[in-house]
């Protein structure tokens, strides 16, 4: 079973500060929480968690009975000693002996069995609602919907579950399963052998266990903002990315000094919340010890009088501990870390089911295009935006030829390419294909269509041969094929192509080297390496039958020698292909077949690279003023140098 989640009790507040305000102790969302996990969890797994239960109640359940068996023990003892081990009475022992011998066992057993069914019901539901969760976000086919408010942060919420651990539900149960089947079983036996301990004793451990279990919550401070800080500051300090920023300003110790008085102030309003409720508790306690002292003082003279017998006595000692299993805390934290995510999982289910299309087009886009791609008044706003990013676009982009974007920044380039890869959807206008609406086209059919490597490209922590073959990711779908070397050969030749071939040349393993030195055995890449290897994924994704390139700024990490490379790849690159290139640097844009400028949401120029520098333009000017810095810091490189000495 694992064991994290113990740690989560005692002293320590429970971080869950990035929980909602509203989250109260033993509140009706607490509840209606663990109604709905639990119902998750039966659903999910009803055979693996009826067999928690019952392997839970057996086990709770076998101390009673040891406690049965003991009590006869004890009253076959003074007939045995008169009569011997020979006697009947004597052979009684013996036998009742093998059977606490066999309880025993069977405890431990039991025990076994049901941390072993308790751990692996804890991974699947684990695995379970993670998967859910990264399904409910993958079928969401546009990006744009992400950009609703609403979707956002139920997106927000739910992902948050990989950080609290549904399966923490599983441990919680199992614990408190088990406590409560022996706390009840306790109380029927005490009730059997002297009616008035389980009158007296089992509802002040139920009063003081509900008063334990709404005190512990209550006094976990996670609405407060310094638990929300001092988590904040905890993963600043531990996060690799951030480690040189940090170091290079010595931040260190501020960090740490911070975090501490963050810290203080939480433990300072955890002790004052605990402070009264420990006064209650512990007034409790005192009522549940005289209530136990008083009964058991009871029962002892009741026994020396005659009135009850030894064994019977024996019997309910044992089962006034057991019954203290009433108040028993075992598993709460833990259904509570467990299950307070799940509604999140469940609302972001329903809310993204409403943005999924329930008619998806299935008219394929193989071939597609052989003639244009059109935008025709086009209009699009992100969803929380005053202003659109285009009104009433209209462009034409004409199969088989390479058309350059041109823009400053915010003019909605990078918004033309989601649109034309179909990740977001105009709210007027129409994009066709071939005179076919993208809107009726199947998506991914569509997509498949398209290689796109955008300006914020991934860099996948994982082998090179996943980095590129992504591309064409058909191809990598059965890593067990016979003919995977001519994948790789595939794999190699699209690197080859982006000019990638000498980095996987370099690489310790090959195509099986780790891009992330979180591996053992992987290597980091620099920057332009990295969108080589992007770059590669993009041709992979061609070979596999893409007929549409989209290149965001695809120098954006290459150095000037690198940059020259590409240029000089760039026909070849783009040859037969309809392909949309946007960049900043001119020295790229300049050698595609069409440049068109973007400002203020409209087609502004139009033209050849020679046309628009006829034009005397926006095109002409940018092109200008970049061509000037470019020479001035050539000349400042080759600029000789002066010394002190030449001076003198």
């Amino acid at each position: 079973m694992p064991q994290s989640a113990p740690g989560k009790s005692g002293d320590q507040p429970v971080d869950q500060s990035d929980r909602r305000p509203d989250d109260q102790p033993e509140s009706a969302h607490r509840r209606a929480a663990r109604r709905a996990a639990l119902g998750v969890l039966v659903r999910a797994f009803p055979g693996w968690t009826g067999l928690l239960a019952a392997l839970a109640l057996v086990g709770g359940a076998l101390p009673s009975v040891f406690a049965l068996l003991v009590g006869r023990l004890v009253d076959l003892v003074p007939d045995a000693v008169r009569g011997g081990f020979s006697s009947p009475d004597g052979r009684r022992i013996v036998t009742t002996l093998v059977l606490v011998g066999s309880l025993l066992l069977a405890q431990e057993i039991v025990r076994m069995v049901r941390e072993l069914v308790s751990t692996e019901l804890y991974r699947r539901f684990d695995e379970y609602l993670l998967s859910r969760v990264m399904t409910t976000i993958l079928r969401v086919p546009r990006l744009d919907l992400f950009e609703d408010p609403a979707l956002a942060a139920a997106t927000d919420r739910a992902v948050r579950i990989a950080r609290f651990g549904p399966g923490e539900l599983v441990s919680g149960l199992s614990a408190k399963w088990a406590g409560q089947a022996q706390g009840l079983a306790a109380t029927a036996v005490a009730a059997y052998v002297w009616p008035v301990a389980a009158v007296v004793l089992a509802p002040l451990w139920i009063v003081l266990g509900h008063h334990l279990r709404a005190d512990s919550f209550r006094a976990n401070p996670f609405w407060t903002e310094p638990l929300r800080r001092a988590g904040y500051l905890k993963r600043l300090a531990m996060m690799p990315e951030w480690a040189k920023e940090l170091r290079i300003f010595g931040l260190a110790e501020r960090l740490v000094d911070r975090f501490g008085v963050e810290w203080r102030q939480v433990m300072e309003q955890l002790w004052r919340t605990r402070r009264v409720g420990y006064r209650v508790s512990g007034t409790l306690f005192g009522l549940a010890l005289l209530a136990n002292v008083a009964v058991m003082v009871i029962a002892a003279r009741s026994a020396l009088a005659g009135g009850l017998a030894i064994g019977s006595l024996a019997v309910l000692v044992q089962s006034m501990f057991g019954m203290s299993q009433l108040a028993s805390q075992d598993g709460d934290v833990w259904i509570e870390n467990g299950a307070v995510p799940v509604p999140d999982v469940l609302a972001h289910e329903r809310l993204a089911a409403t943005r999924v299309l329930t008619n998806v087009p299935s008219r394929t886009a193989r071939g597609l295009p052989a003639r244009e791609i059109s935008f025709e008044r086009v209009h699009f706003r992100y969803p929380g935006r005053e202003s659109p990013v285009f009104t009433d676009l209209d462009l034409t982009i004409e199969a088989g030829r390479s058309l350059a974007v041109v823009g400053l920044n915010g003019a909605g380039k990078t918004t033309l390419t989601k649109l034309l890869t179909g990740l977001s959807l105009p709210q007027a206008g129409r994009i066709r294909v071939d005179g076919v609406d993208l809107a009726d086209l199947e998506p991914m059919s569509w997509r498949r269509s398209v290689a796109a490597i955008f300006q914020d490209f991934v860099h996948y922590p994982l082998p090179a041969r996943d980095n590129i073959g992504f591309g064409a990711v058909e191809a990598l779908a059965d890593p067990g094929l016979a003919d995977l070397s001519r994948v790789d050969e595939q794999i190699r030749a699209a690197a080859r192509r982006a000019g990638a071939d000498q980095i996987l040349e370099g690489l310790p393993d090959g195509l099986d080297t780790y891009l992330s030195r979180r591996h053992t055995g992987g290597v980091d890449l620099s920057g332009g390496q990295w969108q080589r290897i992007a770059l590669a994924r993009a041709m992979a994704a061609v070979s596999a039958g893409a007929r549409v390139l989209v290149l965001d700024e695809p120098t954006a990490h290459l150095d000037v020698r690198a940059e020259a490379d590409l240029y000089d790849r760039f026909l070849d690159l783009t040859s037969g292909l309809t392909a949309i290139v946007i960049s900043h640097r001119f020295s790229t844009v300049r050698r595609a077949d069409r440049i068109v400028v973007l400002d203020g949401g409209r087609i502004v120029e139009d033209g050849t690279h020679d046309e628009l520098l006829a034009a005397n333009g926006r095109y002409a000017s940018l092109f200008r003023t970049q061509a000037l810095r470019y020479a001035d810091e050539a000349q400042a490189t080759h600029r000789p140098h002066t010394t002190a000495a030449g001076d003198g």
